[in-house]
């Protein structure tokens, strides 16, 4: 790191990027970031696949009862309790009543 660029940092960081006077947002990606590699150590310990989750026959604590994953709550259920339930026929709204109130001037 140069001189010139340690000079441009405001607080650790480079100053924001105006156009026309307005800050201009930057997103950064997360792609930039290496993946992290396992040691020989750790690949000896955990292995080297990712660990699975098994869904079926985990137990989990749900208002203070436990419950054992897929057997309690079934996919199908909660797919039928999260989908909105459609109307089965149009209502046809009627247009609302013009009230004429007789008002003396």
């Amino acid at each position: 790191m140069s001189a010139a660029e340690g000079a441009d940092l405001k607080g650790g960081h480079p100053p924001a990027v105006k156009v026309g006077g307005m800050r201009v947002v930057q997103h950064k990606d997360g792609k930039d970031k290496p993946a992290e590699q396992l040691t020989k150590e750790e690949k000896e310990e955990y292995g080297s696949s990712p660990p699975k989750s098994d869904t079926h026959h985990q137990s989990v604590l749900v208002g203070g009862t436990v419950t054992q994953g897929d057997k309690d709550f079934p996919p199908e259920a909660v797919k039928h309790y999260h989908n909105k339930p459609l109307p089965t026929h149009e209502h046809s709204r009627q247009p609302a009543k013009n009230f004429n109130i007789q008002q003396p001037r």
